[in-house]
């Protein structure tokens, strides 16, 4: 059986019972002086329950068919709870006036000294039901909002006439905040669905200049899933600490209610960054020891693993495998965290990426819309920007990291020995650039024959072989 059944069934039960009882005792009276008054209260405990029946009835008719379901617009829990309260008060004051003869409404008038007592005791009960009124009708917040109030924040879970429900971050635990304590004490609402600011701050080493840091610590956080893209992110100087240069990574969302996963997304994205940037967050330093910032290597990976990976790569078929042991050597590995930015369109380059592990996402400026739209998402074995290491072309793609990716970089430095050694391999270069680029795009020049003679002519340009 339903709950919404049984609270409607058990007190019709109750209350039919009841009525039998007083029913049975109309007909045989008991042999007592006390008879009218067990009458009375027999009668009066048959309508309780059916108090109950009717103030839920009204409820569920009000504000679940006629309010909910036919506008769309969920009622309001306090509002629907003051209702209650109110029926109840009336309904009550009714069958009592009824049935013994009382008016409440007139002895609490009456009775000064009573209603004084019951100010008194009901006076923190009375503070939150006009507290969460005043809440409500200034719609401070609502139901998934992000509200702190003293040392507490939280997510909003609930409210009625007598508190606000939160589920804190700290512990992911319930907190039952009393309404008049939420009028009483300083409130900060960070609105679900509206942009609310978030800031991280990184300590870096006094050597790196400021621009460099801002850069690398920009890149690293604007692409993180669920900051937002409206506003964009930015980094800054905050100030100067003991042993470091404090930046502030300011950024938007509109997933407050995340904040803690993205501070950590975008944490671990800067870590990543700086660790292929070399740039160190210092220990604190003391005036006994001289600090040296150290050089933090990249992601370790023998060069007999970059090698086979180089072997299984099209564009490097015709190398022999001595010659890719060598390109293997001098290639650097990088490490990406997901949602970070390789390789952005319109920058310059004279490299290319190998992705080792993981997968990317190729993005190009859509002409209509001006927004980035994917084109392909690339895996291990798949390589990208290789016309910026051949011709020194600026970058036409953005590529994203979708996982947490490991890449391999070729520079120019890297391949130019290798090409003035063997300079026939720009023909084969430029012939396996053509194939790649031919079925990848519809190609505009006159014949693939020129293509290729254009590529070659640019590659043994670029590396000032003739």
């Amino acid at each position: 059986m339903r709950r919404e059944q049984t609270k409607l069934f058990f007190p019709l039960v109750a209350s039919a019972v009841l009525f039998g009882l007083y029913y049975l005792i109309l007909l045989k009276p008991l042999a007592s002086e006390y008879q009218p008054n067990i009458e009375k209260a027999l009668y009066f405990a048959a309508f309780v329950p059916l108090i109950f029946v009717l103030v839920r009835l009204f409820d569920a008719f009000v504000f679940e068919v006629f309010v909910t379901r036919r506008r769309g617009v969920p009622a309001p829990r306090l509002l629907r709870d003051i209702i209650a309260l109110l029926l109840y008060f009336t309904f009550f004051a009714f069958i009592v006036n009824k049935i013994f003869g009382v008016n409440i409404g007139r002895a609490l008038l009456a009775g000064t000294v009573l209603a004084a007592i019951l100010g008194l005791a009901l006076q923190e009960t009375l503070g939150n039901l006009f507290s969460g009124i005043a809440l409500h009708m200034e719609d401070t917040f609502e139901v998934g909002d992000v509200v702190r109030s003293g040392e507490w924040i939280g997510v909003v879970e609930g409210l009625n006439w007598r508190a606000t429900r939160i589920r804190t971050f700290a512990g992911n635990s319930v907190l039952i905040l009393p309404n008049s304590l939420l009028a009483r004490e300083r409130l900060e609402v960070f609105p679900r669905g509206n942009l609310n600011a978030r800031i991280i701050q990184v300590g870096i080493d006094y050597s790196t200049p400021p621009a460099r840091a801002i850069e690398v610590l920009t890149h690293a956080a604007q692409n993180v899933d669920g900051v937002g893209r409206e506003i964009p992110c930015f980094a800054r100087v905050g100030s100067f600490g003991d042993s470091s240069v404090i930046y502030e990574i300011k950024y938007f969302t509109r997933e407050y209610h995340n904040r803690d996963r993205i501070d950590a997304d975008v944490k671990k994205a800067v870590w990543y960054a700086l660790r292929r940037n070399e740039i160190s967050i210092p220990f604190p330093i003391r005036s006994f020891q001289r600090y040296r910032p150290s050089k933090q290597a990249e992601g370790e990976r023998a060069p007999e693993d970059i090698g086979r990976r180089l072997a299984e790569v099209e564009l490097f078929g015709p190398l022999s495998a001595e010659v890719r042991a060598e390109l293997a050597g001098a290639a650097r590995v990088h490490d990406y965290s997901r949602g970070e930015s390789i390789i952005r369109h319109g920058t310059e380059g004279d490299s290319m990426f190998v992705v080792h592990d993981g997968t990317v996402s190729v993005r190009i400026t859509d002409n209509t819309t001006s927004e980035l739209r994917e084109v392909v998402q690339l895996g291990a074995g798949s390589v990208f920007g290789e016309m910026a290491l051949l011709t020194g072309e600026t970058r036409t793609a953005d590529v994203v990291a979708l996982t947490d990716v490991t890449a391999i970089e070729i520079r120019k430095d890297d391949l130019q020995p290798i090409l003035v050694g063997h300079p026939e391999l720009a023909m084969a270069f430029s012939r396996n650039v053509t194939e790649r680029r031919s079925r990848l795009h519809e190609m505009q020049a006159d014949s693939p024959e020129e293509e290729e003679k254009t590529i070659r002519s640019r590659i043994l340009s670029y590396f000032g072989m003739r």
